[in-house]
């Protein structure tokens, strides 16, 4: 066990208006990210920075909590589902998929750029909103509290960077109005 919580205190967060407006971000986001099979290319480019910014002003709105359980909750998200998504959106861009960014700290020498790709970033977020959204629908409290704090703490760590990096490169393409199809 973590810590001990009051019952009324975690009920009084996972039912707080603002998890449960993450929750809906994250769910709007993730079943977007599900639903791209078709997507027209000009359509991504313009409604995929709306869902980002949604779903990381929830985040940033959703307060925080600690842990009830030291195990954590149950990773949801299968290496195929992963894989669609990361598919889905390099199809759907092509060769706009890939970017060059610098370094970060633990990779390489740093002042290196090294190539990644948007769809990278994109199916990891999905898989960190999916995960959390099928762990807080199980509707055990403090599973749902775990859910919350565990996406918070991914967040800060690695998602957050991943979404606005996907943000940034998607804004630069629509920007210089940038035709994937186009090699």
């Amino acid at each position: 066990m973590g810590m001990q919580v009051d019952p009324d205190a975690i009920r009084a967060y996972v039912y707080s208006d603002e998890i449960v407006a993450l929750v809906k971000a994250a769910n709007e986001a993730a079943s977007f990210l599900e639903e791209l099979k078709g997507k027209e290319t000009g359509a991504f480019l313009s409604e995929t920075p709306l869902i980002l910014v949604y779903v990381y002003t929830a985040m940033l709105e959703s307060g925080e909590t600690e842990p009830v359980f030291e195990e954590g909750t149950e990773p949801v998200v299968s290496e195929q589902e992963w894989a669609t998504v990361y598919q889905q959106v390099a199809g759907i861009l092509g060769a706009s998929n890939a970017f060059l960014r610098p370094a970060e700290e633990d990779e390489f020498d740093r002042s290196e750029l090294v190539t990644h790709t948007i769809s990278e970033d994109l199916a990891d977020v999905y898989q960190e909103l999916r995960d959390f959204t099928t762990n807080y629908s199980r509707g055990i409290e403090e599973i749902m509290n775990d859910a919350a704090w565990e996406l918070r703490e991914r967040f800060n760590e690695h998602w957050g960077k991943k979404l606005l990096r996907a943000l940034l490169a998607i804004h630069n393409l629509s920007v210089a109005g940038t035709d994937p199809t186009i090699e």
